[in-house]
């Protein structure tokens, strides 16, 4: 009972324009224990709500008549109110220039609609692991960015290059571009 009590609980924000996206990623995150305390239709409330109740996951529903630089905008903005903060963004078609923004601004992962719940949890569990781990580390360590910390734990878990590309809608050379950045911080071969 003790510790129950001030144990921190995970809290989310989620934007998109469709009422029914929007409800199935509140499901998904109440599934993986997030607590959602906000949401909204509009991509471009979500740092604004993201500041006001200092969640530590957004999950931004990019339509495709959202602007790519709006979306970069947004979650920039976001990240710089709040650099703790953890960004998914969930596209309905992955265009070139909206993946990229996304990532760009700090969007941990960019997730496709129709995913299924499990790989949209899966990406959101990964995403949340890896802020944990950074935060609950207090050993000196090398500087790997959010997107190689998931990376890297994606690999740990058994997963092939194509598999990583698949669930962050990256290409497979990205993937391996990520890699040999982490051999080269780790200074390890492989």
């Amino acid at each position: 009972m003790g510790g129950e009590t001030n144990r921190h609980h995970t809290t989310a924000v989620v934007t998109d324009v469709n009422p029914l996206r929007q409800e199935r990623t509140r499901l998904v995150l109440r599934r993986v224990g997030i607590e959602v305390v906000a949401g909204s239709p509009s991509v471009e409330q979500s740092a604004k709500l993201a500041e006001i109740y200092g969640c530590d996951l957004l999950v931004v529903g990019a339509a495709d008549e959202v602007d790519p630089a709006s979306v970069y905008r947004v979650l920039r903005r976001a990240h710089k109110v709040r650099p703790e903060l953890v960004s998914v963004t969930v596209v309905e078609e992955a265009s070139t220039s909206m993946v990229e923004a996304a990532l760009a601004a700090g969007s941990f992962a960019v997730v496709t609609q129709p995913a299924s719940a499990d790989e949209l949890s899966s990406v959101i569990r990964t995403a949340m692991a890896d802020k944990r781990s950074e935060s609950s580390s207090s050993a000196p360590r090398c500087r790997l960015t959010r997107r190689e910390i998931g990376i890297l734990r994606l690999v740990a878990e058994g997963r092939s290059n194509r598999e990583v590309a698949k669930v962050l809608w990256v290409s497979d050379q990205t993937v391996k571009f990520h890699l040999s950045n982490i051999y080269r911080k780790l200074n390890v071969a492989n």
